[in-house]
């Protein structure tokens, strides 16, 4: 399988899993989480879609040549780890408690994957191929 095909499928599977997220948040998850920890969720689930439809719109530049090589993997772990790492502070403010030490963990993978989303936009804006 080609990589555009690859991330193509990636960012298809990341916009239904921030739906399903959405709505498992929406519903499942309005009784027991607080609205910060709701707001927080959200924010993981605003970002993953944006980013993954920004990742399909990758795929099309390079289809049509706009740049040869986009960062396709710096934005897909800038997801995971933006998106993701939120979900998980999220549940672990309710499930562990908001001191609990895998927030420690956690907590400095939100900016280093909001970090890597920055850099993978600006490598496209200047058409840095990498």
């Amino acid at each position: 399988m080609n990589s555009e095909r690859l991330f193509l499928k990636i960012s298809i599977l990341g916009i239904l899993i921030a739906i399903i997220l959405g709505a498992f948040g929406a519903h499942a998850l309005q009784d027991i989480f607080s609205n910060y920890e709701l707001d927080i969720w959200n924010k993981g689930v605003f970002y993953q879609i944006i980013n993954s439809l920004g990742l399909l719109s990758f795929v099309i530049l390079k289809k049509i040549n706009i740049i040869q090589k986009p960062p396709f993997l710096i934005l897909t772990i800038g997801i995971l780890l933006f998106s993701f790492s939120l979900y998980l502070i999220a549940m672990t403010n309710v499930f562990l408690g908001p001191d609990h030490f895998i927030k420690s963990f956690l907590i400095p993978a939100t900016p280093i994957g909001g970090s890597l989303l920055v850099l993978s936009w600006l490598l496209l804006l200047f058409k840095i191929e990498i």
